[in-house]
């Protein structure tokens, strides 16, 4: 029994002309298939890009309403403790039991401001300054404090 090549050898066969595929035409041939990236590939891309793009948009929308919300909410506070210290600060004698509003604007956004004393015993008080929205949108504050007279 004989092994080997049959047939004519790889040196006696002519070779065969080269032909390009012809959607390859132009480009280079790895393994036998069209390099590059098809028309549903790229689309494909562009929208998955896109979607991200719009999502960091979206957030960054977001983060700069709560870096507002965090700047108005920091000045209501300051606002509330002020009213809420000017009160506490007062003689005793000289606080007055009751409500009283009025309207402070924050960055642009309007607030109505209600204090309200209320006298719990004769030597007690129980003070409360809310800080709320004309519109009820956006942030909102309220403290509560006791005062005393002098024992």
């Amino acid at each position: 029994m004989t092994f080997g090549v049959q047939g004519p050898t790889a040196a006696s066969r002519p070779a065969a002309p080269f032909t390009p595929h012809p959607r390859s035409a132009g480009t280079c041939c790895f393994g036998g298939r069209p390099t590059g990236f098809t028309l549903i590939e790229v689309i494909g891309a562009l929208v998955i890009f896109s979607v991200g793009i719009l999502m960091v948009m979206r957030v960054g929308g977001a983060l700069t309403t709560q870096m507002r919300y965090a700047g108005v909410r920091s000045q209501i506070v300051a606002l509330a403790s002020e009213r809420l210290d000017s009160i506490e600060s007062a003689p005793f004698d000289s606080i007055v039991a009751g409500t009283e509003e009025d309207t402070v604007t924050v960055q642009g956004w309007s607030y109505r401001r209600r204090t309200t004393v209320t006298a719990l015993t004769p030597v007690l008080a129980r003070i409360e300054v809310g800080m709320f929205r004309v519109d009820s949108l956006g942030p909102s504050h309220s403290v509560t404090s006791y005062t005393s007279a002098p024992w």
